[in-house]
Parts: structure tokens; sequence; C-alpha cells
């Protein structure tokens, strides 16, 4: 499957960057790597997230890395990732 990041978690994920680049832009570029690779590994295995607790649909999930949650649908061929937010935040 091939994964496609909308642009709305491409601007998460811009904004994640640009916060955490104020204090310290190495990390900011480890997280947002480490956000692609863990992406990365659903063209394999695209249900290995869990189902969103919000929802219950099977094909809306999230994976979790670090304190953020990466949320995508399973949408053959596409896995399609639509948001990356801090996990302690509400998902609305």
């Amino acid at each position: 499957m091939k994964i496609r990041f909308l642009k709305s978690a491409m601007s998460d994920m811009l904004e994640i960057k640009q916060y955490i680049s104020i204090d310290n832009p190495i990390a900011a570029k480890r997280l947002i790597k480490k956000f692609k690779e863990k992406t990365l590994q659903l063209r394999q295995h695209p249900f290995s997230g869990r189902v969103l607790p919000e929802t219950k649909e099977s094909h809306l999930r999230d994976l979790i890395v670090s304190n953020y949650r990466i949320m995508y649908q399973v949408s053959d061929p596409y896995i399609n990732v639509f948001v990356v937010y801090e996990s302690h935040r509400l998902f609305k």
C-alpha cells in the first residue's frame, strides 16, 4: 500500500517541528524523522495501529510516537495520514 500524508497532517508536522525547533532544532528533525519512519512501516502492516477509540471504525487507526498520535485511514490502495497531534489533547 502507498502512504499519503494529507495537507492537514503535513501542516501538523510543520507546526510541531517549528515549535520544537525554537528550543532544539536537532530534536525537532529527529521527531519528524520518527513520525515518517513509523508511518512507513504501515506499508507492510496497515492494520498494525490501534482502532481509533473515538470511532471504533476498523479503517480509522492511530500510531503513537513519543507523546504524539498519528491518525490514519486505511483505504486500499492508500494509507491516508490525516492528523498528527499531541496525545494528551482531545481529538475533535
